[in-house]
């Protein structure tokens, strides 16, 4: 189950409101803000419709408190669509080890 601190994180990754949030998860406005507000104790009902409204987005719901967005993840800001792109680590360009017997001078 997330928790409230993970709700908050995603929906600011996401850049959306309680509202659209509420509208994604099929569940009421009120609903989410006392869930994000600790207000009463977390309940499947309520936690379970809003982790499913995140995922398909890629937002990632980490060990303890962390959020973060999978690379390749789409979502929207102001209407305009975006991806996440995975960092590319840079390889070595090393030549592999050459047996001295290939060593010619």
């Amino acid at each position: 189950m997330i928790s409230a601190a993970q709700c908050r994180s995603a929906r600011a990754l996401l850049g959306w409101s309680v509202t659209k949030l509420a509208s994604a998860a099929s569940v009421s406005a009120s609903a989410i803000d006392d869930f994000e507000a600790e207000r009463r104790a977390p309940r499947p009902a309520i936690a379970g419709p809003i982790r499913r409204a995140f995922e398909p987005l890629g937002v990632a719901f980490l060990p303890g408190e962390d959020v973060r967005l999978r690379p390749g993840a789409l979502f929207e800001v102001d209407g305009d669509s975006a991806r996440i792109h995975a960092r590319q680590t840079r390889r070595s360009h090393a030549l592999p080890p050459v047996s001295s017997g290939e060593i010619t001078r």
